[in-house]
């Protein structure tokens, strides 16, 4: 399980983002209000934003309460589209940095709130299977979360269609593992500069994650795993909900 913020908008320095709020990223990895499956968020954090064209990435294996480089870090980076994330490991075998989120691959960058039930080393061969070697190989660590992140890109060489890619991610989730929390951040960026970041609450079987969303009038849309302030404007995502969000616009629909 996890604690994620995105943003999508006018160009905003990373502490404005996930910080600088009286329930921060910070304050969800020892204090989250509606995680249900642990207590803390204390195995690792990362922070990935795009950089002109490039996607870049802060991460650490250590809780994020611990970074003493986080503060300066934030202020002195902007951008227009950010995710960051604090991670509780579903199993001990799934600690490290090479299985901290966000994971970014080319254009894109993912971070995942939830778990694939019963998934280990074991039996993660049946989503493996649909990677082509390229993709394949890009893999570092042991984690469910990884493995869709490069399905969902896999998927997407055929269906030419992020949204369609997660839908298929989700339905081939379903058909192998009994139960699943599926709350997905997918940011990225093409080669005009369109951006966009798509949003996913999905439960199968078990209750999905907290998840909410929220408009900065003229500066853009921030979707929150939990409210990040009293502010009434919060809205909270629907099972089974997609979101697809620009600077300026926000579609939400059923997911499958």
């Amino acid at each position: 399980m996890c604690r994620h913020i995105g943003y999508i908008g006018n160009k905003k320095n990373l502490a404005s983002i996930l910080l600088d709020h009286n329930h921060s990223l910070i304050e969800m990895s020892y204090k989250p209000k509606e995680m249900k499956e642990a207590t803390l968020n204390a195995d690792g954090f990362g922070i990935a934003w795009l950089h002109k064209k490039e996607i870049e990435s802060y991460k650490s294996d250590f809780p994020i309460w611990n970074d003493l480089n986080l503060l300066p870090i934030t202020k002195s980076i902007s951008s227009t589209l950010v995710i960051g994330n604090v991670r509780s490991a579903t199993i001990g075998e799934n600690l490290g940095y090479a299985n901290t989120h966000p994971f970014k691959y080319k254009n894109f960058f993912f971070s995942h709130n939830g778990y694939i039930k019963g998934f280990n080393s074991n039996n993660n061969k049946k989503l493996l299977k649909y990677l082509d070697e390229d993709l394949f190989s890009q893999i570092k660590g042991n984690t469910d979360s990884e493995i869709i992140f490069f399905l969902i890109l896999q998927l997407l060489r055929s269906t030419k269609d992020i949204k369609k890619s997660l839908a298929k991610a989700i339905t081939l989730i379903k058909k192998y593992y009994t139960g699943s929390m599926l709350n997905f951040l997918l940011g990225t960026s093409d080669r005009t500069g369109n951006k966009i970041l798509f949003a996913t609450k999905y439960g199968n079987i078990l209750n999905a994650p907290s998840l909410y969303y929220k408009k900065i009038k003229n500066i853009g849309y921030i979707i929150s795993s939990e409210k990040l302030n009293d502010d009434t404007s919060w809205k909270e995502v629907k099972n089974n909900q997609l979101l697809s969000v620009t600077k300026k616009t926000i579609r939400i629909e059923k997911i499958i």
